[in-house]
């Protein structure tokens, strides 16, 4: 950013959290649609990694997305094959696996995406799965997934679910019969040029590529560089619904500017409707989610406390958000590796409501606080 007073207050904000160790680094953009446009503010600060060895952290760097993927990879998939009507949202698990035992043979397309199927949060599937070779390892979840308890009776109560979406991501190859990396890049980020920019990592050389370093491998026990955090996604070879992702800020942005374009009715994505999009973004019943993405509620929020009621966004484990306001027409996008070297590092949870009210004060010149205020599920 140039430095302007604006800029100095959002430097200093960013220096005080590298020296309190908040994380090792972190990118930001700011996009405000304005006159036909969208004007950007972007910038990074501090270090992609420290562990071995100390590299900065570049404008350009590549992280690990985390539960990004979600909202930036499975959903629109989803929408894909809605538009080809391949699904629907009411489309039973029975319906594409008639083997799956009677307790989850009806939960839905819907639910899988609203976290109201009743399965559980999260498994450590990857224990038992790391002792499997590679090519055994997506049926073996699948076989693990049918016998899972439910925590609930599906459609009566929404828990964010990982396991939900690894099951959609599944749910997703069985339909099309490719894998969700080719997909994505094929149908999702290369018709916007975004290929470079978004990617699962087993999908793409390594070759002359930035990442940022997040946390050492459970079993390998070296530094995780250019391969997903998460331990089952890891295990599955590194291509899930819920996680796998990789992206630039630049990447990150410019999907969430998409979305936006989509939301407003100004924008298409050659391969799925506006029309369906704008349906995906509307509130499932008192939950606080969408269809894949978080929402604003009424205290606490990730947010801060200047984003309507109807913005959307989502965060990632490894430090990682973007939240969308489609009332203010803002975007704002905060990639960190806050797990690097340790996930046990929960400074961010402070971070980022501090860090998005500054950025609409100085740079949407917000002043007063809104209502809509929103209590993050995790």
């Amino acid at each position: 950013m140039k430095e302007t007073n604006k800029a100095k207050k959002i430097n200093k904000l960013f220096i005080t959290a590298l020296n309190s160790g908040v994380f090792p680094g972190a990118s930001f953009a700011f996009s405000k649609w304005e006159k036909g446009a969208y004007k950007r503010e972007t910038s990074c600060y501090g270090y992609a990694q420290l562990e071995p060895d100390k590299k900065e952290l570049r404008i350009n760097s590549v992280f690990d997305l985390a539960s990004l993927t979600k909202a930036l990879t499975t959903v629109p998939l989803l929408l894909i094959l809605l538009k080809d009507y391949k699904i629907n949202i009411k489309t039973e698990l029975q319906d594409i696996y008639p083997s799956i035992p009677s307790d989850k043979a009806q939960i839905t397309i819907g639910q899988l995406l609203s976290h109201s199927s009743g399965l559980p949060a999260h498994k450590e599937y990857y224990i038992d799965l790391v002792k499997l070779p590679n090519k055994k390892r997506k049926k073996q979840f699948l076989t693990t997934i049918f016998k899972e308890v439910l925590v609930a009776v599906p459609g009566e109560k929404c828990i964010y679910s990982d396991l939900g979406f690894m099951f959609l991501g599944c749910i997703i190859e069985e339909v099309t019969g490719t894998s969700l990396a080719k997909l994505a890049n094929n149908s999702l980020y290369t018709p916007l040029g975004l290929a470079d920019d978004l990617f699962y990592p087993p999908f793409k050389s390594k070759e002359n590529l930035k990442y940022v370093s997040t946390e050492k491998c459970l079993w390998k026990k070296v530094m995780l560089n250019g391969e997903v955090h998460d331990d089952n996604c890891r295990a599955m070879g590194g291509v899930a619904g819920h996680a796998g992702l990789f992206g630039t800020l630049h990447g990150v942005l410019s999907m969430c500017e998409q979305f936006l374009d989509q939301w407003k009715g100004r924008g298409e994505h050659p391969a799925y409707s506006k029309e369906l999009l704008q349906r995906i973004l509307e509130p499932v019943g008192n939950s606080g989610w969408t269809m894949g993405f978080d929402i604003v509620s009424e205290s606490e929020s990730s947010s801060g406390s200047y984003f309507s009621k109807t913005s959307v966004g989502h965060l990632g484990f490894t430090g990682t958000s973007f939240w969308i306001d489609p009332v203010r027409e803002c975007i704002i996008v905060l990639l960190s590796n806050r797990v690097h070297p340790t996930r046990e590092n929960w400074k961010i949870k402070e971070f980022r409501p501090v860090f998005h009210d500054l950025l609409m004060k100085e740079l949407m010149g917000i002043q007063e606080v809104s209502p809509s205020l929103r209590s993050d599920k995790r």
